[in-house]
């Protein structure tokens, strides 16, 4: 009787370098032990920064010689790009899942500064990367970080072109701007909090920066501010001086 095994799932091997997944996937054993590279590393990473770290620890929270580690990420730097995107694919998917199940410009903006707050108050240690090791490095417009970055930040421009197509926006925002401002206007906010024992409450945080991204530094007009103009222009009209206060 002939006996039937069905193959094995294959898993998506962790990409140690573009040069040696181009040749053949990690087997089971290899993709395992990468794993446990990939894991130490964050801890690593987070808690002392890419600078930091040595790769020596690395491999000491492994169990493994420290040679070991290059024979399945080229350089240090590798692998830290390999910790970055392992942690940003399931953010990416989490603001997407999010964000389709909302609706309005506002409630959108809203979702979007909350959940980025929270990567400051949640996990420091990745803010702190991203921000000052990686992002001003020379290797991050090519290694991919950049790409995932745009891709976790097009929320914004989503959410102005259907606020544009709905009428809750003039045509014309500069989508960019918009972007560069509600993000970087969120990194100096948060600089306490990264680098000082300063505690926010979330909520109320991201209430007062959405409101000020949609309404900016005018005043709400008030019934009787609109009376006290208008009573202001006729006296200006009648005698030809405003007047006295």
């Amino acid at each position: 009787m002939k006996t039937s095994t069905k193959p094995p799932v294959a898993r998506k091997p962790v990409k140690a370098s573009n040069a040696a997944t181009a040749v053949a996937p990690l087997s089971e054993r290899r993709q395992r032990r990468a794993d446990e590279i990939l894991a130490a590393a964050r801890q690593v990473f987070l808690e002392k920064g890419f600078q930091g770290t040595a790769v020596s620890e690395i491999a000491n929270r492994v169990g493994i010689a420290e040679g070991l580690v290059f024979n399945y990420f080229p350089t240090k730097r590798d692998l830290l790009h390999e910790v970055l995107r392992a942690m940003y694919e399931p953010l990416i998917r989490d603001v997407e899942e999010g964000f389709a199940r909302i609706q309005g410009l506002r409630s959108r903006l809203r979702f979007i500064v909350w959940r980025h707050v929270r990567v400051y108050v949640e996990t420091p240690g990745l803010a702190k990367l991203v921000l000052h090791e990686v992002r001003t490095g020379p290797e991050y417009t090519g290694a991919g970080l950049h790409d995932l970055q745009v891709r976790y930040t097009q929320f914004v421009r989503l959410a102005l072109e259907d606020a544009v197509r709905d009428g809750e926006l003039a045509a014309g925002v500069d989508v960019d701007a918009v972007r560069a401002m509600l993000y970087g206007g969120l990194e100096h906010l948060m600089w306490p909090t990264l680098y000082g024992n300063q505690r926010i409450n979330v909520d109320s945080v991201v209430d007062s920066y959405t409101n000020l991204m949609l309404h900016g530094l005018q005043a709400t007009p008030t019934v009787g501010g609109v009376e006290a103009r208008l009573a202001r222009l006729e006296a200006l009209l009648a005698t030809g001086r405003p007047p006295r206060a």
